[in-house]
C-alpha cells in the first residue's frame, strides 16, 4: 500500500501544476499579439489571455461581434460568435478573456462566451491616429495591424463608392496605392461620395488565406464623419524629438511623418527656474506627406541641465508646442590626465586626457 502513495501524490501535484500553468494571464495587447520571430503568426497562438482596453471601432459584424480594442501599447480585433451581439460604443473600457488566433493573416483574440467580456467604464479617450505615408504603411504593414492610422491627401483610383454593401477602394497618394475596405456594417456605405483628395483614417488589417501570410494588407475605415476628411485636415505629425549632449552642447533631432502648411520650427531652450527663449528658427516643408528630418546643434553651453521644446508655426501664424525634452551638459573646467593602461606595456599603451578647451597637445616620455 505504501508503494502507491508516492506515485499518486506525484500525479496530483502534476495535474495541479498543469492547471496553474493553463490559467489565463493579464497581458498588454502588444504582448498578447507579439510576433518576435517575424513569421507572420503570433507567438502566443492558441494561448488564453486577458487584455484590457478601450473600444475604438464599430462592430464589423451583423450577427457576431468584432470590435477593435486599444490599450496604449497596441490594438487588436476582439471577436465572438453571436448571439448575443453586444452594443459597445466608442470609449467603452473592457476587460476580455480570449484565445489568441490567426484568421486569414490577421491576429485576433476570440472570446468564447459572453461571460468573458467585462465592462469597466464609458467615455474613455480613444487613440489618436498614427499619421504615416502609404510608403511607410506598405514597408511594414504588420507593424500597423490593429492600429488606427491616418494618411494625407489620398485620391480614389479604382472601385465604386458603395450605395450599399461592402466594397474595396484603391486609394493613392500619387505614388503608392493601398486597398481600403469599406464594410457594410459601418455607416459609410450609402453616404455621399466625398470630393477627392481626402485625408483618410482607418484600422490596419489583412485578408490572406495562405502561408506565409505576408500579403492582402488593407485598411478598414470606421465612420464616415471622422475617417474621411477634406485634404489638409491632418496637421503636422511629429514622430520623434531627441536631445543628445555632446561637445559642450546639445544635438537636437526631430522627424515629421507629414506636414500641413508648416512655416517652420522655433527651437526654444530654458534652464530650471528660468524662462523659455528662442534660440533659432528652422524652415519647414510646407505641405508634404513624406517623412522629413531636422537637426540643430546648440553649442558653447555651460554645464547644467537644459530643457528644449519646439514651437511649430503654420503660415497663418497659428502654432503648437511639442513635448519638452532635456539634456545634461557636463563641460570640463580643468586639465585631467589619467594613468596609462596597461602598465607595464608592450608594444602599446593608452593615455586618456581631457582639456577645458581645444588646443595643441604634446606628450613626452622622460
Amino acid at each position: 500500500m505504501k508503494k502507491l502513495i508516492l506515485p499518486l501524490t506525484l500525479i496530483l501535484v502534476f495535474f495541479f501544476n498543469q492547471n496553474l500553468l493553463s490559467q489565463p494571464t493579464l497581458l498588454t495587447i502588444a504582448e498578447a499579439i507579439e510576433d518576435l520571430d517575424s513569421d507572420f503568426v503570433p507567438d502566443r497562438l492558441g494561448d488564453t489571455v486577458i487584455v484590457q482596453g478601450v473600444i475604438f471601432s464599430p462592430n464589423y459584424q451583423t450577427t457576431n461581434n468584432s470590435f477593435y480594442l486599444y490599450d496604449g501599447t497596441a490594438g487588436t480585433d476582439i471577436f465572438m460568435f453571436g448571439p448575443p451581439v453586444f452594443t459597445w460604443v466608442l470609449g467603452d473600457s473592457l476587460t476580455v478573456t480570449g484565445v489568441v488566433t490567426h484568421f486569414s493573416g490577421m491576429t485576433e483574440i476570440v472570446v468564447l462566451d459572453s461571460a468573458s467580456w467585462g465592462f469597466n467604464s464609458s467615455g474613455n479617450p480613444t487613440p489618436d491616429p498614427i499619421v504615416i505615408t502609404l510608403a511607410q504603411y506598405k514597408a511594414d504593414p504588420e507593424l500597423y495591424e490593429g492600429s488606427l492610422v491616418g494618411f494625407v491627401g489620398l485620391s480614389k483610383v479604382s472601385g465604386t463608392w458603395p450605395a450599399s454593401g461592402s466594397v474595396n477602394l484603391s486609394l493613392s497618394d500619387g505614388v503608392d496605392t493601398v486597398v481600403f475596405r469599406v464594410d457594410s456594417d459601418t455607416d459609410i456605405d450609402g453616404q455621399t461620395e466625398p470630393t477627392w483628395p481626402q485625408d483618410v483614417l482607418g484600422i490596419g488589417s489583412q485578408f490572406d488565406n495562405s502561408a506565409p501570410y505576408d500579403a492582402g494588407y488593407q485598411v478598414f475605415p470606421r465612420y464616415y464623419a471622422t475617417d474621411f476628411l477634406p485634404a489638409g485636415t491632418i496637421p503636422v505629425e511629429l514622430t520623434s524629438f531627441t536631445a543628445i549632449a555632446q561637445n559642450k552642447g546639445v544635438l537636437l533631432k526631430w522627424t515629421t511623418a507629414t506636414e500641413l502648411n508648416n512655416s517652420g520650427f522655433e527651437v526654444e531652450r530654458k534652464q530650471e527656474n528660468s524662462s523659455w527663449s528662442k534660440i533659432t528658427f528652422l524652415q519647414g516643408n510646407g505641405t508634404t506627406s513624406s517623412q522629413k528630418e531636422y537637426s540643430y546643434f546648440d553649442g558653447n553651453l555651460a554645464s547644467g541641465k537644459y530643457l528644449y521644446r519646439l514651437k511649430q508655426i503654420d503660415f497663418d501664424g497659428s502654432f503648437e508646442y511639442s513635448n519638452i525634452i532635456e539634456a545634461d551638459v557636463n563641460v570640463l573646467s580643468k586639465f585631467e590626465l589619467s594613468q596609462n593602461y596597461p602598465n607595464p606595456f608592450n608594444p602599446y599603451t593608452v593615455i586618456t586626457y581631457s582639456l577645458p578647451k581645444a588646443g595643441y597637445v604634446s606628450l613626452k616620455s622622460l
